[in-house]
């Protein structure tokens, strides 16, 4: 992940603290709330699927960079937290995207162009004009817009 226009990579405390900010869990009182630092490393620790343990002071110092190298288990458990709490439709938190080695926008378009009819789409708009391209655009938003009102009448 790279600050956008300046091209620089973001550090391992800068892409946990962004997904500290974004992933939140909602209250009893219907209000977003952030994890904690303990709440995490707590979570991280209980999960069975991985071997990480991982205490809320050493979570801390990742936060605040003073540790700077973890072990592949606790970026491990740290992704599939993140992961399991991200919101649907949002791009998949991996042990690359935690350590700058791809960005999860990029997983996504991947994942998307596996489809052959998806390429050959893309393969198609690239050809295009951009005054096609925006054509295309909204003839998109139309069916989806459709879609969406043809599935809130089905009941």
């Amino acid at each position: 992940m790279t600050d956008e226009g300046q091209g620089r990579t973001r550090s391992l405390a800068e892409r946990l603290n962004a997904l500290f900010a974004t992933i939140r869990w909602t209250d009893a009182h219907g209000r977003r709330r952030e994890y904690s630092t303990s709440r995490v490393a707590e979570a991280v620790t209980a999960d069975p699927s991985h071997p990480a343990t991982l205490s809320r002071s050493y979570l801390a110092m990742l936060r605040n960079g003073s540790h700077t190298n973890p072990t592949l288990s606790v970026l491990e458990g740290l992704a599939k937290f993140f992961d399991d709490h991200r919101e649907a439709g949002s791009p998949s938190i991996t042990v690359q995207s935690l350590v700058a080695q791809e960005d999860p926008d990029d997983a996504l378009l991947r994942e998307r162009l596996a489809s052959h009819q998806v390429r050959k789409i893309a393969m198609r708009a690239g050809e295009m004009t951009p005054t096609m391209r925006e054509q295309l655009l909204k003839m998109i938003e139309i069916l989806d817009q459709n879609e969406t009102a043809d599935s809130g009448t089905e009941a």
